[in-house]
């Protein structure tokens, strides 16, 4: 590997910047301390160019590779997206749920009124105030948008845009459902059919493809061909219960197949703090579009207390990927409550060979929340 990498940790408190140049990693910046980091997301033409989501603070831009930033859109930004064709359109996705454009790179910004359009029209409850016990959480789409913990706002986890065809947009609400547009965002429509508990973490199709599509959640795993038709459970190997990231590697020169990585744990971070204890977490790997998985552990370290939350691949070799590690719970920006402080250290681990080993990278870092890498 001759040419140079970035990495980019999106931790419990701040960014932290690595390059790599020959397989050596060196420490070239670090920014927001004290910051809780829920996006990174770069450029493909311009890979200097990266943006920061910081939780109740804002979106963040640097042009340089991370030594400087400049705040470029107030909000408390939980996802970020890049149009996969045009590097000038941003994405971004708030707390309580609302969804800016950008076509500028980032100076100007546009709400989406259509969003909370489509809210009003389906009478989607998007400020709650309160909780429900769980037994009369609704399961049915259009409900509410809501979260577990105060102010029990519901927010977008995920914001994916098809790299084939940019007008199709879906976004991930936790809590609340997948939402789809077909117009770059003029118009939405639900497209949650199947899933029974709304806690929805991430959306991506299968490469090249307009008909298979995966979604990760609290509480499972689906694939569907149309998910104006529903999903169904992509389940069978898993044993665990909880899903979040998860990244869809292409197919290497020795292999005609991708390979999909994903992280997971038994049950949510809600049962982790009622049992005062850590995620049991794992990576899964299917080499048949999810039509079966393994657990993969060579190299990872014991996953009963950290939780695996950032997984990215690398920018130019097939093969390599990362990922994230640190002992707190996305979704509230707060560490694991049984555990004191900030949440201890981080880690971060590369794989090599497609997800069947794993190395520590001995990197030090606070808790990582989110990963993301860039050439140069």
């Amino acid at each position: 590997m001759g040419e140079s990498v970035r990495l980019y940790a999106g931790t419990h408190d701040g960014v932290i910047i690595w390059r790599s140049y020959n397989g050596r990693w060196d420490e070239v910046g670090r920014s927001f301390a004290g910051g809780i980091i829920e996006s990174v997301v770069g450029c493909r033409q311009r890979p200097e160019r990266v943006f920061a989501g910081v939780t109740r603070d804002g979106l963040y831009r640097s042009d340089d590779g991370g030594k400087k930033w400049t705040k470029v859109l107030q909000g408390d930004v939980r996802s970020a997206a890049v149009d996969p064709r045009d590097d000038n359109v941003i994405y971004a996705g708030l707390e309580p749920v609302q969804l800016y454009r950008s076509e500028d790179g980032g100076d100007t910004w546009d709400m989406l009124t259509s969003l909370l359009a489509h809210a009003h029209s389906r009478n989607i409850r998007y400020f709650q105030t309160f909780i429900l016990p769980r037994e009369e959480h609704p399961p049915e789409v259009g409900k509410k948008w809501w979260f577990p913990l105060t102010p029990h706002l519901a927010h977008i986890t995920h914001i994916f845009i098809h790299p084939d065809d940019t007008s199709i947009i879906y976004l991930s609400i936790e809590h609340g459902g997948i939402l789809r547009s077909l117009d770059r965002g003029k118009s939405w429509e639900e497209t949650s059919g199947g899933i029974d508990y709304l806690d929805i973490h991430m959306v991506e199709n299968f490469p090249r493809s307009f008909n298979r599509y995966y979604v990760s959640s609290a509480r499972g795993f689906f694939t569907s061909k149309d998910p104006t038709h529903g999903w169904v459970r992509a389940e069978r190997g898993f044993t665990r219960d909880y899903f979040h990231s998860f990244i869809i590697l292409p197919p290497s020169k020795e292999s005609d197949h991708p390979t999909m990585l994903v992280e997971t744990a038994d049950k949510s971070p809600g049962s982790w703090r009622r049992e005062g204890r850590g995620p049991n977490a794992a990576i899964f790997r299917s080499e048949d579009g999810a039509e079966s998985w393994q657990q993969v552990s060579e190299g990872l370290p014991d996953l009963q207390e950290p939780m695996v939350w950032g997984l990215t691949r690398h920018p130019y070799d097939e093969n390599t990927a990362f990922a994230g590690l640190g002992r707190v719970a996305r979704g509230y920006a707060l560490p694991l409550p049984h555990y004191p402080g900030s949440g201890g250290s981080g880690a971060i681990y590369i794989t090599r060979d497609r997800g069947e080993s794993w190395q520590d990278l001995n990197l030090e870092l606070p808790p990582d929340r989110v990963l993301y890498t860039a050439t140069g």
